[in-house]
Protein backbone atom coordinates (compact mmCIF):
# COMPACT_ATOMS: atom_id res chain seq x y z
CA UNK A 1 0.00 0.00 0.00
CA UNK A 2 3.27 1.86 0.62
CA UNK A 3 4.05 2.14 -2.82
CA UNK A 4 1.29 4.18 -4.40
CA UNK A 5 2.73 7.43 -2.29
CA UNK A 6 6.23 7.15 -3.80
CA UNK A 7 5.64 8.91 -7.28
CA UNK A 8 2.46 10.93 -5.80
CA UNK A 9 4.24 14.19 -4.01
CA UNK A 10 6.46 14.64 -7.45
CA UNK A 11 3.25 14.03 -9.82
CA UNK A 12 0.95 16.73 -7.42
CA UNK A 13 3.59 19.37 -7.61
CA UNK A 14 4.26 18.70 -11.16
CA UNK A 15 0.40 19.02 -11.62
CA UNK A 16 0.11 22.40 -9.58
CA UNK A 17 3.24 23.75 -11.60
CA UNK A 18 1.40 23.25 -14.79
CA UNK A 19 -2.15 23.94 -13.59
CA UNK A 20 -3.92 26.76 -14.57
CA UNK A 21 -7.08 28.61 -13.11
CA UNK A 22 -9.91 27.27 -15.50
CA UNK A 23 -11.68 24.72 -13.97
CA UNK A 24 -11.59 21.01 -15.35
CA UNK A 25 -8.97 22.32 -18.04
CA UNK A 26 -6.80 19.39 -19.24
CA UNK A 27 -2.83 20.41 -19.00
CA UNK A 28 -0.63 18.56 -20.69
CA UNK A 29 2.29 17.60 -18.53
CA UNK A 30 6.08 17.75 -19.74
CA UNK A 31 6.62 15.26 -22.42
CA UNK A 32 10.09 15.10 -23.41
CA UNK A 33 11.10 10.96 -22.98
CA UNK A 34 13.10 12.01 -20.29
CA UNK A 35 10.78 13.73 -18.11
CA UNK A 36 7.76 11.61 -18.66
CA UNK A 37 6.43 9.62 -15.38
CA UNK A 38 3.91 7.45 -14.97
CA UNK A 39 2.58 6.35 -11.59
CA UNK A 40 3.31 2.72 -11.10
CA UNK A 41 -0.47 0.98 -11.31
CA UNK A 42 0.82 -2.66 -11.60
CA UNK A 43 2.49 -2.51 -8.07
CA UNK A 44 0.16 -0.71 -6.77
CA UNK A 45 -2.49 -3.42 -7.69
CA UNK A 46 -0.13 -6.36 -6.46
CA UNK A 47 0.10 -3.89 -2.79
CA UNK A 48 -3.90 -4.29 -2.82
CA UNK A 49 -3.62 -7.83 -3.58
CA UNK A 50 -1.36 -8.13 -0.72
CA UNK A 51 -4.18 -6.63 1.14
CA UNK A 52 -6.91 -9.07 0.28
CA UNK A 53 -4.62 -12.24 1.19
CA UNK A 54 -4.99 -10.24 4.91
CA UNK A 55 -8.39 -9.84 5.22
CA UNK A 56 -10.32 -11.62 7.55
CA UNK A 57 -14.06 -11.92 5.43
CA UNK A 58 -13.61 -13.65 2.16
CA UNK A 59 -14.54 -11.24 -0.63
CA UNK A 60 -17.69 -11.41 -2.61
CA UNK A 61 -18.18 -12.12 -6.61
CA UNK A 62 -20.94 -10.76 -8.63
CA UNK A 63 -21.27 -11.68 -12.10
CA UNK A 64 -24.28 -10.10 -14.04
CA UNK A 65 -24.82 -11.86 -17.60
CA UNK A 66 -27.18 -11.94 -20.12
CA UNK A 67 -29.86 -10.05 -17.70
CA UNK A 68 -28.95 -12.40 -15.03
CA UNK A 69 -27.14 -11.96 -11.81
CA UNK A 70 -25.65 -14.03 -9.64
CA UNK A 71 -22.90 -13.89 -6.70
CA UNK A 72 -20.45 -16.52 -4.80
CA UNK A 73 -17.89 -16.01 -1.89
CA UNK A 74 -14.58 -16.02 -3.70
CA UNK A 75 -11.66 -18.36 -2.11
CA UNK A 76 -8.56 -17.44 -1.31
CA UNK A 77 -6.60 -18.98 -4.59
CA UNK A 78 -9.10 -17.38 -7.13
CA UNK A 79 -8.84 -13.98 -5.79
CA UNK A 80 -5.12 -13.97 -8.02
CA UNK A 81 -6.33 -15.52 -10.83
CA UNK A 82 -9.10 -12.53 -11.30
CA UNK A 83 -6.81 -9.71 -11.02
CA UNK A 84 -4.48 -11.29 -13.59
CA UNK A 85 -6.01 -8.86 -16.51
CA UNK A 86 -4.96 -6.21 -14.09
CA UNK A 87 -1.09 -7.43 -13.93
CA UNK A 88 0.17 -7.31 -17.80
CA UNK A 89 1.35 -5.91 -19.09
CA UNK A 90 3.53 -4.01 -16.24
CA UNK A 91 2.59 -0.50 -15.95
CA UNK A 92 5.56 1.90 -15.08
CA UNK A 93 7.90 4.49 -16.63
CA UNK A 94 10.24 2.24 -17.92
CA UNK A 95 7.97 -0.03 -19.98
CA UNK A 96 5.44 2.06 -21.48
CA UNK A 97 7.28 5.22 -21.70
CA UNK A 98 8.19 5.34 -25.62
CA UNK A 99 3.99 4.22 -26.14
CA UNK A 100 2.08 6.64 -24.33
CA UNK A 101 1.58 10.09 -23.05
CA UNK A 102 0.50 11.27 -19.95
CA UNK A 103 -2.20 14.23 -19.24
CA UNK A 104 -3.78 15.35 -15.77
CA UNK A 105 -6.39 17.71 -15.14
CA UNK A 106 -8.48 18.44 -12.19
CA UNK A 107 -12.14 17.20 -12.53
CA UNK A 108 -13.93 18.94 -9.52
CA UNK A 109 -17.37 17.12 -10.66
CA UNK A 110 -15.61 13.62 -8.28
CA UNK A 111 -13.11 15.88 -6.90
CA UNK A 112 -10.30 14.38 -8.30
CA UNK A 113 -6.71 14.27 -10.30
CA UNK A 114 -6.89 13.09 -13.57
CA UNK A 115 -3.75 11.16 -15.55
CA UNK A 116 -5.57 10.36 -18.37
CA UNK A 117 -2.37 7.98 -20.70
CA UNK A 118 -3.36 7.51 -24.34
CA UNK A 119 -0.81 6.28 -27.29
CA UNK A 120 1.99 8.12 -28.36
CA UNK A 121 1.11 6.87 -31.98
CA UNK A 122 0.09 3.53 -33.04
CA UNK A 123 0.24 0.66 -30.77
CA UNK A 124 2.01 -2.91 -31.58
CA UNK A 125 -0.19 -5.58 -32.53
CA UNK A 126 0.75 -7.61 -29.38
CA UNK A 127 -0.37 -4.63 -26.96
CA UNK A 128 -3.71 -5.08 -26.07
CA UNK A 129 -3.80 -2.29 -23.27
CA UNK A 130 -5.31 0.90 -24.88
CA UNK A 131 -5.30 3.52 -22.57
CA UNK A 132 -5.52 4.12 -18.61
CA UNK A 133 -6.68 6.97 -15.92
CA UNK A 134 -5.67 7.13 -12.17
CA UNK A 135 -7.80 9.08 -10.21
CA UNK A 136 -6.10 10.76 -7.43
CA UNK A 137 -8.03 12.44 -3.93
CA UNK A 138 -6.84 16.01 -4.41
CA UNK A 139 -6.59 16.34 -0.43
CA UNK A 140 -5.11 13.10 0.38
CA UNK A 141 -2.89 12.44 -2.64
CA UNK A 142 -3.74 8.67 -2.26
CA UNK A 143 -5.10 7.31 -5.58
CA UNK A 144 -8.62 6.60 -5.83
CA UNK A 145 -9.36 4.75 -8.22
CA UNK A 146 -7.73 3.03 -11.84
CA UNK A 147 -9.30 2.20 -15.09
CA UNK A 148 -7.91 0.32 -17.61
CA UNK A 149 -9.09 -0.07 -21.40
CA UNK A 150 -7.80 -3.59 -23.24
CA UNK A 151 -8.88 -4.86 -26.51
CA UNK A 152 -8.54 -8.31 -27.58
CA UNK A 153 -9.44 -11.42 -29.68
CA UNK A 154 -11.17 -14.60 -28.23
CA UNK A 155 -12.72 -17.31 -30.37
CA UNK A 156 -11.64 -15.03 -33.45
CA UNK A 157 -13.85 -12.34 -32.14
CA UNK A 158 -12.71 -9.04 -31.04
CA UNK A 159 -13.57 -7.51 -27.97
CA UNK A 160 -13.17 -4.33 -25.30
CA UNK A 161 -12.29 -5.66 -21.38
CA UNK A 162 -12.85 -2.37 -19.47
CA UNK A 163 -11.10 -2.88 -15.56
CA UNK A 164 -11.81 -1.12 -12.73
CA UNK A 165 -10.18 -1.25 -9.50
CA UNK A 166 -11.59 1.43 -6.39
CA UNK A 167 -8.27 0.78 -4.27
CA UNK A 168 -9.71 -0.96 -0.37
CA UNK A 169 -13.07 -1.11 -1.74
CA UNK A 170 -14.04 -3.57 -5.33
CA UNK A 171 -12.59 -4.73 -8.67
CA UNK A 172 -14.69 -4.88 -11.38
CA UNK A 173 -13.86 -6.92 -15.31
CA UNK A 174 -16.37 -5.69 -17.66
CA UNK A 175 -16.28 -7.70 -21.13
CA UNK A 176 -18.05 -5.60 -24.27
CA UNK A 177 -18.32 -7.70 -27.27
CA UNK A 178 -17.13 -5.67 -30.49
CA UNK A 179 -19.56 -3.92 -32.24
CA UNK A 180 -22.28 -4.73 -29.61
CA UNK A 181 -25.04 -2.32 -27.70
CA UNK A 182 -26.74 -5.05 -26.16
CA UNK A 183 -26.31 -4.53 -22.15
CA UNK A 184 -27.10 -8.06 -21.71
CA UNK A 185 -23.96 -9.54 -24.29
CA UNK A 186 -21.93 -7.10 -21.40
CA UNK A 187 -20.62 -9.52 -18.99
CA UNK A 188 -19.91 -8.33 -15.39
CA UNK A 189 -17.73 -9.22 -13.04
CA UNK A 190 -17.13 -7.67 -9.60
CA UNK A 191 -14.89 -8.49 -6.68
CA UNK A 192 -16.45 -6.30 -3.46
CA UNK A 193 -14.12 -7.16 -0.28
CA UNK A 194 -15.36 -3.37 1.68
CA UNK A 195 -18.81 -4.01 2.30
CA UNK A 196 -19.05 -0.62 4.01
CA UNK A 197 -19.74 1.38 1.11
Amino acid sequence: MQRQFLYLPFLYTLFLLSCNSKKNTITETPMGEEKKSFLPVTNIIRGQLTELDSLQVAPLKIITFDGKTDSTWMKREDIRKFAIPFLTPEIDTANLRTLFNVKSFLDQTINAFTFSYDPAGPLPDTMQLRRWDVYVNPQSQTIKLIYLVKEEKKDGKAQTIQLTWKLGSWAKISTIPDGTNDLKLVKEEKLIWNFSE
